[in-house]
């Protein structure tokens, strides 16, 4: 598994410009070609540009696995059809609810979905619909916003410090994956922010220190 440390324009929040799974990778149109093809290279999937209402701002507005794509209600009709036409074979779907940062609060990965317990119970269905995972609402350290407390692949997760014993095995059981506590960019505890992963690599926020590194690699590696 190759970690390559980076930033997106001068920020080490790359996290929050883009997200992969092991089918495809959404970024933000802030990333050069170049870098996006560095990344296809270290996470072996394919590229595809998008926007949320046309913020460059990518992870906190999408969900996603292998299976399907969950966006905002802030997606524009156009960005919606672009994502489609892109990615024809996956599921697409905007979750029609007040609650706009998606990203933030849906964490998964090809087996399972935790999720924050402020959707509906018919918001919850269509998010199970679109990733085609079992989905479970719990809370981390007491926090709703679960999707941008963590990162998860189909091997391993990454979760904020703040977790409990219980709540990291928990989210292990639901996702089917070992769970590790750890941070990001010298301390940031909001882990989602600071990497983009899939079980191929990560590319992992620049002011990510050593001893960080280490337990990334220890919880992201297969």
């Amino acid at each position: 598994m190759v970690i390559h440390l980076d930033s997106i324009m001068g920020s080490a929040e790359i996290g929050l410009f883009g997200l992969a799974t092991d089918k495809f990778m959404l970024i933000s149109k802030l990333v050069m070609p170049k870098k996006a093809r560095l990344y296809e290279k270290i996470l072996g999937v394919k590229t595809t540009y998008v926007s949320v209402m046309g913020s460059i701002l990518i992870s906190p507005f999408i969900a996603a696995n292998s299976n399907g794509i969950v966006l905002s209600s802030l997606t524009l009709q156009e960005e919606l059809k672009k994502i489609k036409n892109a990615l024809p074979e996956t599921r697409v779907q905007i979750l029609e609810s007040k609650v706009t940062a998606v990203g933030n609060l849906i964490l998964c990965n090809d087996k399972g979905a935790v999720v924050s317990t402020a959707f509906n119970k018919n918001e919850l269905q269509v998010i199970r619909d679109t990733l085609d995972v079992e989905v479970h609402q719990i809370n981390i350290a007491s926090k709703t916003y679960v999707g941008s407390l963590a990162t998860a692949t189909n091997v391993g997760a990454l979760v904020s410090i703040e977790a409990s014993d219980e709540e990291l095995k928990l989210l292990g059981d639901i996702l089917h994956i070992p769970a590790f506590v750890g941070t990001v960019n010298d301390g940031v505890r909001f882990v989602r922010s600071g990497i983009i992963a899939n079980s191929n690599g990560a590319i992992v926020g620049s002011r990510t220190t050593g001893p960080e590194l280490l337990t990334i690699t220890q919880a992201l590696e297969p």
